[in-house]
Order: C-alpha cells, then sequence, then structure tokens
C-alpha cells in the first residue's frame, strides 16, 4: 500500500460534506491530503473516517447552506440576515475545531432566529462533538421539524439515531434522504443505512448498501474502508486486499487500514507483504492502538 497518511479522527466519518473532525458529519479531507494520525476508537475507521462515521459525521458550510436554502423567514428581514451570518460564522469555527467560539455564534445565532434550521443542525453537530448525545438529537429534531424534507437533517439525525440503539426510526429517516432525486450526497446516507443495517446483525443487506454507496461515489473512502472491513470479517481476505489497495490508491493511509492489511495479507499467507503493511505501521503509527495490537499478534505468533 502506498499514499499519504491522514489521521483517523480526520475521515470519521463520513462526508465529502462533512466537517474535518467529528460525527456523521464528520469529514473527508481531499484525496492524498496528509493528517496526522489520531487515537480514536474503532466506529467509521473507527474514528477515523467518521468517527464515526460514524462519523459524519459533520456537514461543511456549503452543503449545509445549500440543504437548508429556501427557509421562508419566520422574524424580520435583519434578524434573519443576523441569523444566517453567525449560524455560517459557527459553522466554520466548527470547522476549524474552535468549539467554543462555535457555540457562542451558534448561540448568537438561534437567538435572533429560533425558527432557522441551519442553526440548529449547526448546533446538534456543535453538541454531538462535545458528547452530549441529547442535546444533539433534540436540535437535529428541531432543525428537522423547520426543514422536514432536508435530507442533510435526515442523514445526520438518522445515522446518530441508529449510533444511539433506535435504529427504526434512524434507517425510515436514512432511506427518506436516499430516495431523494436532489440529495448529492446519496452515498453517505447509503454508508450510514449499511452501518445501521451491520449493528443490527444483517450483513447482507449492509453489504448491499456500501456497495451501492460506492456505485454513487466510487471514490468514497470511509465506504472501501468498511467494505474491507465487512469481507475480512466474513473471510473473503482477496476482496479486503482490493478494497483497501482502492483507499490506498486515494491517498488513505491510517493505523487501521494498515492493521487490516497486515491481518489480510497473512491470511492470505502471504508474510512478505504483510510485513510490508506492519513495518509501515510501526513507522508511521507507532503510538496508536493499532501498533500495540500488532505487537501482541506478533509476540502470540512467535
Amino acid at each position: 500500500m502506498s499514499g499519504g497518511s491522514i489521521r483517523t479522527s480526520d475521515l470519521s466519518g463520513r462526508w465529502a460534506i462533512w466537517w474535518s473532525a467529528g460525527p456523521v458529519t464528520d469529514r473527508i479531507p481531499k484525496a492524498g491530503a496528509p493528517v496526522a494520525a489520531s487515537g480514536h476508537g474503532k466506529r467509521r475507521l473507527r474514528g477515523t473516517f467518521r468517527a464515526a462515521v460514524l462519523a459524519l459525521g459533520w456537514l461543511s458550510l456549503a452543503a449545509l447552506v445549500a440543504g437548508c436554502a429556501g427557509l421562508q423567514p419566520q422574524a424580520s428581514a435583519d434578524q434573519r440576515r443576523a441569523a444566517e451570518v453567525n449560524a455560517e460564522l459557527g459553522i466554520s469555527y466548527l470547522r476549524q475545531d474552535d468549539l467554543a467560539q462555535a457555540q457562542r455564534a451558534l448561540e448568537r445565532a438561534i437567538q435572533f432566529d429560533p425558527k432557522l434550521a441551519m442553526a440548529h443542525l449547526g448546533m446538534a453537530s456543535l453538541r454531538e462533538r462535545q458528547g452530549s448525545i441529547d442535546d444533539a438529537i433534540e436540535h437535529y429534531r428541531k432543525a428537522l421539524a423547520l426543514e422536514p424534507d432536508n435530507p442533510y437533517v435526515q442523514t445526520n439525525l438518522g445515522d446518530l439515531l441508529c449510533r444511539q440503539g433506535q435504529a427504526a426510526e434512524g434507517q425510515a429517516l436514512l432511506e427518506r434522504a436516499v430516495r431523494n432525486p436532489s440529495y448529492t450526497a446519496r452515498h453517505v446516507a447509503l454508508l450510514s443505512a449499511g452501518l445501521c443495517d451491520q449493528n443490527l446483525g444483517n450483513t447482507e443487506r449492509a453489504e448491499r448498501r456500501m456497495r451501492e454507496a460506492l456505485q454513487v461515489e466510487p471514490r468514497y473512502p470511509d465506504a472501501l474502508y468498511e467494505m474491507a472491513r465487512l469481507t475480512y470479517a466474513d473471510g473473503r481476505p482477496f476482496q479486503t486486499r482490493a478494497f483497501l489497495s482502492r483507499l490506498d490508491a486515494l491517498g488513505v493511509v491510517v493505523p487501521e487500514s494498515l492493521l487490516l492489511c497486515y491481518k489480510a495479507e497473512m491470511q492470505l499467507g502471504n508474510r512478505q507483504d504483510a510485513s510490508r503493511c506492519a513495518e509501515r505501521l510501526m513507522r508511521d503509527f507507532p503510538d496508536s492502538a493499532e501498533a500495540a495490537e500488532l505487537l501482541r499478534l506478533e509476540q502470540a505468533r512467535g
């Protein structure tokens, strides 16, 4: 495998429409963009591509603005404009990981106009990143009540509900987003639906959804990694290798993918390539949890 290194917390997530770090509006850097590695848990590159997903993620400013355009003003024109400016500013701070400034700006936006869906969507993303899941869900629901047909809101809320064990409602929202012909990020909703199915033990449907996501967007890192994980768990290491190769070709190299590469090549009996993956993992991400797991595996093999 070859390509530039990026962090598992910077893809997390799952949207070329996401933030560059966070829940489903989490993030995807441009292919090949180098980013430092981080030690998040294991959701969608368990923290890498989305953090998780997982992840997913966070909506970008452009997507948020586009997705929330056309709202009917409920406040005065000046109040609405002040709310929009503060919401956009808050989302910009979110993209810069300045959560304190983001919170101040988003709170101002909601004060100016409590009926601005974009402000609630930004606040939901912020609260999710801060770990306040109940607050995040409340703001996602407010955004959805204001814009019930907004696929970005449907995807974010649906993904979060799935991760919180509310799969039935989450899947229903994701299906609505997938069926929206104007939604330019259907691949994100499809992957979220697939991961939701996977958590419910429906591996066949999960794989079908993930493959659909890759049909829509063949260069979608999160889906490539999740397919690599799924095929490895299903005893198909040749397919795992193929998905990891496609991921690597995008310049996406993270501890999770290197450890998975090592495991797949060992299962295939290809110790030479397994060693290359192991060496790269230890060289580029020596302090990662994956490097520690690799050492344990090697010690166990003697």
